[in-house]
């Protein structure tokens, strides 16, 4: 029986070791996404307003518990005097949990919900489109996290703070949508390589496309970053003109942002069709 080449092996180890890498890379990948989606304030505001829910429910029904306790307690002749005041602490202690509790959730119930924020897994290791989709996630970030300012502090109209969450979430799905794409191209490029030839000119082509949504982007965090700003250092307030400013900016960076984004999805409708 013929040996197996030496070559065969090295590349049967590489391709074992190539597996576990992915692996590896996917999960930490799920873990990041995981973390992600625990620190989104909206999602920490949800979490906050189902535990004041839930802690409003326990301690009414132990408030109940207790009353009842002592009610049946107070019924037998058998039970000493002194008995009594330690079910009905009890009950008086979990009535004014209850009633913190039930403030707090309508404390929670009444502030205002940040904006929705997608939550999206990065192309793997070694992919063109690993890097735009990871600054765009952290500008994304940013954005949503300056908006919530700005939305709890009145700095913008709800219709304006709209189109900058509708133009950040046109983007995200365009840059995702893109993404996607250098992803199959290279998955393609990898299974046929002679197909790298053809496919690495679009492939470039497009991770430009996507480092230019990334500053795009940027622009738009850094003019929402400036509004915030302003508000909080009081410029705004003594300087009407200044508040002016500052949106006319904002409102520019985001003009330009959803023009980008249309205007490459409907090129790529155009390639599509």
């Amino acid at each position: 029986m013929a040996a197996e080449p030496p070559t065969g092996r090295v590349e049967g180890w590489r391709t074992l070791v190539q597996r576990g890498v992915d692996t590896a890379a996917d999960f930490s990948d799920v873990v990041a996404q995981r973390l992600g989606a625990a620190a989104d304030p909206r999602a920490k505001l949800l979490r906050k307003r189902r535990w004041a829910l839930r802690g409003t429910v326990f301690f009414t029904f132990s408030t109940g518990l207790w009353i009842a306790v002592t009610g049946v307690l107070a019924s037998w002749e058998v039970i000493p005097a002194w008995v009594l005041p330690i079910p009905a602490s009890i009950a008086v202690g979990a009535a004014f949990l209850a009633t913190l509790t039930f403030l707090r959730w309508r404390w929670l119930k009444r502030s205002p919900l940040p904006p929705e924020r997608r939550v999206r897994r990065l192309p793997p290791w070694g992919s063109a489109a690993r890097q735009p989709i990871a600054a765009l996630n952290s500008a994304e970030r940013g954005l949503f996290s300056l908006l919530g300012v700005m939305e709890r502090g009145n700095m913008l109209p709800a219709d304006e703070l709209r189109d900058v969450v509708d133009a950040a979430n046109q983007t995200s799905a365009t840059m995702t949508a893109t993404a996607n794409e250098v992803v199959s191209m290279e998955k393609a490029a990898t299974s046929a390589p002679q197909s790298l030839v053809h496919l690495t000119p679009t492939i470039r082509a497009f991770t430009a496309q996507l480092d230019s949504g990334v500053r795009q982007y940027n622009e738009m965090v850094e003019a929402a970053a400036r509004l915030v700003s302003a508000a909080n250092s009081g410029s705004m307030s003594s300087s009407p003109m200044s508040a002016q400013r500052q949106r006319h900016e904002l409102g520019n960076a985001t003009d330009r942002l959803a023009g980008w984004a249309q205007a490459f999805d409907e090129l790529g409708h155009l390639r599509g069709a």
